[in-house]
């Protein structure tokens, strides 16, 4: 075991350490405790996380328990090439330890985990299954043997009040997402690593034309942020880019303009669309023709997030800050002038996110009111 780099908590009861990755490492961090300093051994527990250095995308966890033999003079022998006994688990291994630990169980018997961030967790919390209502207590036994989404589909569809729960268990998870992005784009120190990895696959809050997410790395010595596919199969990229930058727009003599972050995160999308344009039609024949998948990479958009008007620092001569009409105005100006690259704010995404959920909420009651 390394020695940790940084001290997390330590008293005479509980020792834990974190141990920080080196930029690019496969392996990304490292945190652990001592379980127990006994007279001859000390047991301690490590939680380890491997994936992609540079993305920082989990791609493998492992929960390793050791107990490490004492030296002559008392101390843990961490340096220890075999440790006196050793085992670890992966993956959903490691969730079935935590709800062991966790369960409450009165019976033998099997069980299935649901998370509770998941659909069937936030159906299960809709249902609010009570001794009187046996409809409910039926749809929660469908929702335990067919836990997962995919599967509930079919079987939720062949009800009206079944459809509208699975509606508002879809919903009531893509409001979370979106209440957890507007706070995250509005924290001074977020970059656009970690709102990438919030978004993830949730392709729908760039709008209902999408309808998946292709690989990053669809052009050779290009890897696009977020290349959202189209209804139609062609490629559409999103470049994010922080959301903190003060000077989004500035002032140029009695006008507003774009900052030299915009028009740089621009020309990389500009050249990300050249790259297309060049290898669009090679690389759309090989990827169908090797794996089967059909992408439109030929003439394609893209479109850059950046910056939050919150974090903007810049006045005019009369000591005016730039508010959110302003820096609409000066990206609607710039925007004109573009063909293929359309610049947007992380508010400008959030807020149309949020109000495609509430027309989506809307329908889903006029609906339900109807019959």
């Amino acid at each position: 075991m390394s020695t940790p780099e940084e001290s997390l908590a330590q008293d005479d009861a509980f020792t834990i350490w974190v141990n920080r990755p080196g930029w690019g490492s496969r392996q990304l961090g490292r945190q652990g405790a001592i379980i127990k300093r006994g007279q001859l051994v000390t047991k301690t527990v490590e939680l380890t996380k491997y994936g992609d250095g540079l993305t920082a995308e989990v791609k493998k966890r492992e929960l390793r328990f050791r107990a490490h033999a004492h030296r002559k003079g008392g101390d843990p022998d961490y340096d220890e090439p075999d440790p006196k006994a050793s085992w670890y688990c992966e993956g959903e291994e490691i969730e079935r330890v935590l709800a062991f630990l966790q369960s409450n169980v009165a019976r033998t018997g099997r069980y299935r985990i649901v998370d509770t961030n998941s659909a069937a967790g936030i159906i299960l919390d809709l249902l609010q299954v009570g001794d009187g209502d046996t409809g409910s207590v039926d749809l929660a036994e469908v929702l335990l043997q067919y836990g997962e989404p995919e599967n509930l589909v079919s079987v939720l569809s062949s009800s009206e009040r079944g459809a509208s729960i699975a509606q508002l268990a879809v919903l009531a998870k893509r409001r979370r997402l979106i209440q957890e992005l507007q706070t995250l784009v509005r924290h001074p120190a977020v970059n656009e690593t970690k709102i990438q990895r919030l978004i993830g696959q949730s392709y729908w809050i760039f709008g209902g034309r999408y309808v998946g997410i292709s690989r990053r790395d669809l052009i050779p010595l290009d890897q696009h942020d977020i290349p959202l596919i189209d209804a139609d199969g062609t490629l559409h990229i999103v470049e994010l880019k922080g959301p903190r930058i003060p000077k989004l727009v500035r002032p140029h003599r009695n006008h507003w303009i774009v900052g030299n972050e915009i028009n740089e995160a621009v020309g990389q999308a500009m050249n990300y669309i050249r790259g297309c344009d060049e290898l669009g039609s090679a690389m759309s024949t090989y990827y169908k023709n090797e794996l089967g998948l059909s992408y439109g990479i030929r003439r394609v958009f893209a479109t850059v997030i950046i910056g939050h008007p919150e974090h903007l620092t810049e006045v005019d001569r009369s000591g005016r800050r730039a508010d959110e009409g302003v820096i609409n105005d000066a990206i609607r100006t710039y925007n004109s002038h573009l063909s293929r690259v359309e610049v947007r704010t992380y508010k400008d995404l959030v807020d149309a996110a949020e109000r495609s959920l509430v027309f989506e909420s809307e329908s889903i009651s006029t609906a339900s009111s109807e019959h």
